[in-house]
C-alpha cells in the first residue's frame, strides 16, 4: 500500500482535522514526553530546568539552542548532544564549505519517519499518484533534500525522476517531454532557472502544471512569470523546516504565499520577542524557535531555526485545524542603511510592481566614504532599450514607503539607491545547493 492510498478522510491523517483542545493536549504531552528524553543528555540537564509543563508557554525559562552550538557540540567537533554513540545514522551537512563543517545527524529510523510530514504536506498542495516528478532538490556532498523527497516520492506512488540541481536544462527539458513529466520539485532558485533554460529551447511538447518548491520563498514576480509562460495551475511549498531541526510547517491548496499550516504533532514552535523574551501573540512578529519530537539521536529543544514569523491567528478556510504561522524572512535578512532597517521582503514587493523584472534578486549594502549605500541587483530579460527605465522605477518604488530613507538620502547622509539589472541566471548561487545568495553586506 502507498502512502497516498493510506490517507484517510479529506485530508492525509486524522491529526490535521482534530479539535483544537484534543490537539494541543496531544501535543503538550509529546512535549513533556520529549523534555525526559532529552534530560538524559548531560548537556540538557541544567539547561532544562526552566521547563515547566504548567505554564502556557512551558518553554519560555530554557536557553535557545543555537546554530553555534550545534557545530561545538556534534561530530566531527564533539559528541555532546547525541544520546546514542552506537546507533546506524546518517550524516548530512549545512552551513559553510571549508572548516569545521555543521553536520545534522539521523538514525535510520529517524529518516523513514520524515515520509509522514513530507507527504502531508505534498497531499495538501495537490500532490497524486498520477503525478509525474522531476526531483531537482539538492544531491551530493552530504545534502539532505533529495534523499528523503526522493524516498517519499517512490512510497507515494509517483512516476519519480530523480534528477538532483545537478542536471542540466537540456536534459531536463529532454526527459520532461519523452515521459510527459507534469510536475518539477526542487529549491526554489534551481527550480525557476531550470524552467528558463527550458523555455530558452522551447516548450513544444512541454505542460508543466504543478511547482513544488522549498528552501527560500518564490516570490509574486517569479510566480507571474511560472504561470504566464508555463500554464502552471499549482505553485506551492509543500514543506517548510530546516536540516537542523525537522518538517515545521506545509502549505495547503488554500495558503497564500509564506503561510503554513503547523506540524504541531511533530513540533513545538514558538514565535518570540528576542527583545523581551516574551512569546509573541497573533500577528506579533518574533523568531521562530522550534523542538522537534522525531529528533531522538541528537534530541532539539528550543533551536533557534533563524527565520521571522508571526501566529495568523484565523483559521484556514481548507478545514484542516491545524494552526497556520507566516514566514516573514531570515532573521539576517535585513540590511541598515543609514537609520533604516531595510528588509529583503520589502525590495521584493518593490520588484514585483515593476513589469519586466524577475524575482530573483540580491540586495547589497556598500559604503564608501563614510556613507552608505544600497544596490539592488535584479535578473531580467528586458531589451536593453527598456532598462534604464526599470532601473528608474524600481529605485522610486523602494524610496517611495520609506521615508527615513528618502530623507537620508536627500539630506546626503545616505548615497541614492542603485539598481543593476542583469542577465538571468547571472546572480550568484550556493555552489552546493544553487539557492540564491539574497544578501550581502559589501563593506
Amino acid at each position: 500500500m502507498t502512502l497516498f492510498e493510506r490517507k484517510r478522510g479529506p485530508f492525509y491523517d486524522p491529526w490535521e482535522a482534530a479539535p483544537e483542545d484534543a490537539r494541543r493536549r496531544a501535543s503538550r504531552r509529546r512535549l513533556a514526553d520529549y523534555v525526559r528524553w532529552a534530560r538524559r543528555i548531560p548537556f540538557y540537564r541544567d539547561r532544562l530546568a526552566g521547563f515547566d509543563p504548567r505554564s502556557d508557554f512551558p518553554l519560555s525559562r530554557v536557553p535557545p539552542l543555537r546554530s553555534s552550538d550545534l557545530r561545538a557540540l556534534l561530530p566531527p567537533r564533539s559528541s555532546r548532544l547525541l544520546s546514542s554513540k552506537t546507533a546506524g545514522l546518517n550524516v548530512f551537512q549545512s552551513g559553510g564549505t571549508t572548516g569545521f563543517p555543521k553536520t545534522a545527524l539521523f538514525t535510520h529510523a529517524e529518516l523513514d519517519a520524515l515520509d509522514l510530514p513530507n507527504a502531508r504536506g505534498f497531499y495538501a498542495v495537490g500532490l497524486r499518484p498520477s503525478d509525474r516528478v522531476c526531483n531537482l532538490f539538492a544531491a551530493g556532498s552530504l545534502y539532505m533534500t533529495f534523499i528523503h523527497i526522493n524516498r517519499m516520492l517512490q512510497h507515494y506512488g509517483c512516476a519519480n525522476f530523480p534528477l538532483s540541481n545537478h542536471a542540466a536544462p537540456e536534459f531536463i527539458h529532454m526527459v520532461a517531454r519523452l515521459f510527459k513529466a507534469n510536475c518539477i520539485a526542487g529549491i526554489a532558485s534551481v527550480a525557476i532557472n531550470a524552467l528558463r533554460g527550458m523555455e530558452r529551447i522551447g516548450l513544444k511538447g512541454i505542460r508543466i502544471e504543478k511547482l513544488y518548491y522549498g528552501g527560500e520563498h518564490l516570490y509574486e514576480a517569479d510566480k507571474a512569470e511560472i504561470r504566464g509562460k508555463f500554464g502552471t495551475e499549482v505553485i506551492a511549498a509543500p514543506g517548510y523546516g530546516t536540516i537542523d531541526s525537522w518538517y515545521i510547517g506545509y502549505q495547503c491548496g488554500r495558503t497564500p504565499t509564506g503561510v503554513f499550516h503547523c506540524h504541531d504533532d511533530q513540533c513545538h514552535l514558538e514565535i518570540v520577542d528576542e527583545e523581551t523574551g516574551a512569546p509573541c501573540g497573533p500577528a506579533a512578529a518574533g523568531m521562530a524557535y522550534a523542538t522537534t519530537f522525531p529528533r531522538r539521536l541528537t534530541p532539539i529543544v528550543r533551536y533557534r531555526v533563524g527565520d521571522r514569523a508571526r501566529w495568523v491567528g484565523s483559521p484556514c478556510p481548507c478545514g484542516r485545524t491545524t494552526p497556520l504561522f507566516e514566514l516573514l524572512g531570515r532573521g539576517d535578512d535585513v540590511l541598515r542603511i543609514g537609520f533604516d532597517s531595510i528588509g529583503y521582503d520589502h525590495v521584493q514587493e518593490c520588484v514585483a510592481k515593476v513589469k519586466g523584472l524577475s524575482g530573483s534578486v540580491q540586495m547589497r549594502k556598500e559604503r564608501g566614504g563614510g556613507v552608505d549605500r544600497l544596490v539592488v541587483a535584479v535578473e531580467t530579460d528586458a531589451p536593453k532599450t527598456a532598462r534604464g527605465r526599470l532601473r528608474e522605477a524600481l529605485a522610486r518604488a523602494i524610496v517611495a514607503q520609506r521615508p527615513t530613507l528618502a530623507k537620508a538620502i536627500a539630506d546626503g547622509s545616505v548615497r541614492p539607491v542603485g539598481v543593476e539589472l542583469l542577465r538571468p541566471g547571472a546572480l550568484p548561487r550556493n555552489p552546493r545547493t544553487g539557492k540564491l545568495v539574497r544578501v550581502v553586506d559589501a563593506r
